[in-house]
């Protein structure tokens, strides 16, 4: 089975612990000068990724942080191999604009680029960002954003009128037309994000959830792409926290705050747990922890490896 694991660079995380000045990781030490800035971090973040053999960095979108898109292009030429998958809103603006800044990072990064859609905010914090779309709307609104999207991607003309996008002979010429459109990943665990999926998506990305809650989202996604004469493909944003001790790595969890839903322990049993995940039909691993920087290196070190070997076990004895 082919696996393509991600590693979660959170523009929103307290990169204290990685500044000048801060207590060292075992893994690595840090001789940045006080010159160095939050981008520089999110370059060493880039670079632990790739030099641990993750697949890709996902950038989750936070309104009150650093833009994940201008993150993601900052640090493409850190990490020439990586895929750089940024989280964004589909009220961003316009979805011609928003193709053509996905053409021009493709045209830069050898087409390394995916579209992650955030799952939209409440009603309260879209407000404060003047998005006013009724929430009945939103997946419309995402289905739209998209279709329009690829299509000015696949050539011209293109005409397009919908209840939140219209386009009048649109399109991209050569050469911005010859390069990938981004893969699409969306999430949610209802029945009208899976039906949007289902219709639109390249990837759906679930919560973090027990095995047993995943195999019915993915038994029923998987029906509903069936049914619409399409594939997608399964990931999870799956929290882990793994040290040679669990014990150590339970104390540590609890300390900084993981959720419940979080896989703890020896790299091992976390090796394990995620290799139990890929059995579901689980392709694509976003993996995230606290202090992204040291633990890139610790899970990319200790997990990767045995996450992959188990992975293809499997897959030799299928």
């Amino acid at each position: 089975m082919t696996i393509q694991s991600y590693w979660q660079l959170d523009v929103a995380e307290d990169a204290a612990r990685s500044e000048p000045g801060a207590r060292q990781s075992e893994l690595f030490r840090d001789v940045r000068t006080p010159a160095f800035n939050r981008y520089d971090y999110y370059a060493q973040v880039a670079q632990a990724a790739a030099q641990t053999a993750f697949d890709g960095l996902f950038l989750p979108h936070r309104p009150q942080s650093d833009d994940s898109g201008i993150v993601a292009a900052a640090i493409a030429r850190s990490a020439a191999r990586l895929a750089l998958i940024p989280e964004f809103p589909a009220s961003a603006g316009s979805a011609v604009y928003a193709a053509k800044q996905a053409v021009s990072f493709q045209r830069q990064t050898h087409e390394r680029l995916g579209w992650a859609i955030a799952s939209a905010a409440g009603s309260a914090a879209r407000a404060r960002d003047g998005d006013h779309v009724p929430e009945e709307q939103l997946h419309a609104r995402t289905e739209e954003f998209l279709a329009v999207a690829r299509g000015v991607h696949a050539g011209q003309p293109f005409d397009f009128a919908g209840q939140h996008f219209e386009v009048k002979g649109g399109g991209f010429q050569a050469p911005l037309n010859r390069v990938a459109f981004p893969k699409v990943f969306l999430q949610g665990e209802s029945e009208e994000a899976l039906s949007l999926s289902a219709r639109a998506a390249d990837v759906h990305l679930f919560a973090a959830a027990p095995a047993s809650d995943l195999r019915g989202l993915i038994e029923t996604l998987d029906a509903l792409a069936v049914r619409a004469g399409r594939s997608v493909a399964f990931g999870v944003i799956q929290p882990v926290l793994a040290r040679d001790n669990a014990a150590d790595a339970q104390r540590y969890a609890e300390s900084a705050g993981l959720p419940g839903a979080a896989i703890t322990g020896t790299y091992a049993e976390v090796a394990q747990r995620l290799a139990d995940l890929a059995v579901l039909g689980l392709r694509h691993f976003v993996l995230a922890a606290p202090s992204s920087l040291e633990e890139a290196y610790r899970i990319g070190q200790h997990v990767l490896p045995r996450f992959r070997a188990l992975t293809e076990r499997v897959a030799a004895a299928a």
